[in-house]
């Protein structure tokens, strides 16, 4: 009988990991509908636009790869919806994030009517943020 303890103990390696994922997907998405602090407004709404209009707060952190691979897309969607995208590193951002139950970068998060409407945990395709806050955008009543 051939010793199967080196592929068991990487298949329990890869569920850790899987588990560890699911986690920190289903912490961040719980905060969908909940009220965004107040603290956020000031450096992220749209210039002489109420706190009701929608936003994208992208959170990041500069040692972090998949940010960097993110990055461009994340700076079309700054062009594209300018003034709506907010990028906030999560060194300086701590309690904002922590308040957010932010886990892991990158982490997109949709916010309409001072409320959390989505979040996107990871490398998320730009078309698929972007349909969200256009989504957003045409239930909110304001033109990009």
């Amino acid at each position: 009988m051939p010793d199967l303890t080196v592929p068991l103990v990487l298949v329990g390696l890869v569920l850790l990991l899987l588990l560890g994922q699911w986690i920190v997907v289903r912490r961040a998405r719980s905060v969908r509908g909940q009220p965004v602090p107040a603290a956020l407004w000031p450096a992220c709404a749209p210039q002489g636009e109420s706190a009701d209009q929608p936003v994208l707060l992208v959170f990041e952190a500069e040692h972090c790869m998949a940010c960097r691979r993110m990055a461009p897309a994340v700076a079309s969607l700054r062009a594209e919806f300018e003034g709506r995208v907010c990028v906030l590193p999560v060194a300086e951002h701590r309690a904002l994030a922590m308040s957010l139950r932010i886990m892991a970068t990158p982490t997109v998060v949709l916010v309409a009517d001072q409320r959390v409407v989505e979040v996107f945990v990871g490398i998320t395709p730009q078309a698929v943020i972007g349909k969200a806050l256009q989504r957003s955008l045409g239930e909110s009543g304001a033109i990009a």
